[in-house]
């Protein structure tokens, strides 16, 4: 904590909010902003363009998953070496290769003329993706300080989060105006703009000494990932527990991850610091996004099939339904930085109970319940997502060093990640096996998501576990700093 205090004190002369965000700040939050929004638009217009890339490769609808998964396994094999790049070469140093990476990508990904060729783009864009996650909230957590941090990740967070939701109702017009080529071409133009601002950044050389790559851990945890996600991928897309695509895979995942942790607490300098767990603030910080991860990411498969498959709404509808979520995530988030200092991390526990209120009434869908009461909950739902998940992230950065900041970020990102392909994969499954799903009569079809919204509101419930431990543990260490210092971050 004393890392924390003396990283405090140099930002510490103005209140909260009170100061002006000077001009790197502000270029920063866009350099960085550019890179997270493209892999979100990328992910959420890929879901809704399977089909129209299977017919424009003449691939079956299968292989054109493979678009998805490539991208996923990726993702997940390139995230670990994240605290490893922005330690050796900083964070606005890893930061360019890695946009200009993902902006190369998507031309070849564009450029495709055969399914290999996509899939293959698919999997760099992934790569790139899972270090650009890591080192973009770093370099927000370095370029503001602990006093800013929670209205700069309040403000970065809301165009970020309006972007995730309107991926659907942009990928609708590019598919029907530009043809499938053009929901890779669209980050082109992001990516260079991004990149041309990003050359002013100032890049400072990390200082101390370099730090060896931990190639044992590597092996063990980047492939752990990888069969975690391909095992549970495998079960969202119609494999049962048991099946030998889903077990191998997952089992086999799950014991590198075990093994990597054991190799990880020996060692002295590991590729991601699992001690981190032993700070109170930062495990109940790691588990609320590992848990809200699978809640939030998981329960947006859900109110689209409903609207699509019951209702029989077509798909620019379906996006203007959905919509209200991310109205209510952009304004609670923008919301949460200034909630955030008045009453800190309660903020994290009324947004998780917001997210369990609005989510349990789901549960007792019917084929013609009130399109009115379903976008009021949709708000709702979005509000308590939008003081949930950023001051979490927020509480937990602020109370660490600058080096932990570099693993949490890295580690965030994973769990995140994780949580949202488990919550995806066992919502899937809820739908896929139960019998009443193959009929087409409304009724049994709504007995299907209200068995699955059942589902999504205990994940929900289990959001607010540690949402309560991330208060009691934040406060204290926190005051602990206030008592050694006099550094003042709680709120007044």
């Amino acid at each position: 904590m004393a890392e924390a205090s003396q990283r405090t004190s140099t930002d510490g002369d103005l209140p909260p909010g009170g100061d002006k965000w000077p001009a790197g700040l502000r270029m920063t939050m866009f350099v960085v902003m550019a890179g997270e929004v493209m892999p979100l638009l990328d992910s959420a217009i890929m879901h809704v363009a399977l089909r129209p890339l299977a017919a424009g490769l003449r691939m079956p609808l299968p292989t054109a998953q493979w678009t998805v998964t490539a991208y996923l396994l990726a993702f997940a094999a390139a995230v670990p070496t994240s605290t490893w790049v922005m330690q050796r070469f900083g964070p606005e140093r890893a930061y360019l290769p890695a946009l200009g990476l993902f902006t190369l990508a998507s031309v070849l990904c564009g450029a495709s003329n055969a399914p290999w060729q996509l899939i293959a783009a698919r999997a760099v864009q992934g790569a790139a993706g899972g270090v650009l996650g890591s080192v973009s909230r770093m370099m927000l957590v370095t370029a503001s300080g602990p006093r800013r941090l929670p209205r700069v990740m309040a403000a970065f967070g809301v165009p970020v989060m309006l972007v995730s939701v309107a991926g659907s109702l942009v990928a609708g017009e590019l598919l029907t105006y530009g043809g499938w080529r053009s929901i890779f071409f669209i980050n082109v133009p992001i990516g260079l703009l991004a990149m041309t601002v990003a050359r002013r950044l100032e890049r400072p050389r990390p200082s101390g000494p370099k730090r060896a790559l931990d190639v044992v851990g590597l092996v063990l945890i980047s492939p752990g990932l990888v069969g975690l996600t391909y095992g549970v991928s495998n079960a969202g897309h119609g494999g049962g527990v048991d099946s030998p695509m889903v077990a191998v895979p997952t089992c086999t995942g799950v014991a590198l991850i075990v093994a990597f942790v054991v190799w990880s607490v020996r060692d002295r300098r590991p590729l991601l610091d699992v001690r981190l767990y032993r700070h109170v603030v930062f495990r109940a910080a790691a588990q609320s996004a590992l848990v809200t991860g699978a809640a939030v990411i998981g329960g947006t498969i859900l109110l689209p099939l409903y609207l699509q498959t019951v209702r029989g709404e077509n798909l620019s509808r379906t996006g203007l339904l959905i919509a209200p979520q991310g109205v209510g995530v952009a304004a609670a988030t923008w919301l949460s930085g200034r909630l955030f200092e008045r009453i800190g991390t309660l903020t994290v526990l009324a947004g998780t109970s917001i997210l369990l209120t609005a989510t349990v009434p789901f549960a007792f869908l019917t084929p013609t319940t009130s399109y009115r009461w379903l976008v009021t909950l949709t708000l709702i739902r979005g509000i308590g997502i939008g003081l949930a998940m950023t001051p979490a992230m927020t509480a937990a950065y602020q109370t660490l060093s600058p080096s932990q900041a570099s693993e949490a970020s890295t580690q965030f990102n994973a769990l995140h990640h994780i949580g949202g392909s488990l919550g995806t994969a066992i919502l899937v499954m809820v739908l896929a096996r139960i019998p009443h799903a193959l009929g087409h009569d409304p009724i049994p079809q709504t007995h299907t998501f209200d068995v699955a919204y059942r589902v999504l509101s205990t994940m929900a419930g289990l959001s607010v576990l540690p949402a309560l431990m991330l208060v009691h543990g934040w406060r204290r260490r926190v005051q602990e700093s206030f008592l050694r210092d006099g550094t003042q971050l709680l709120p007044r």
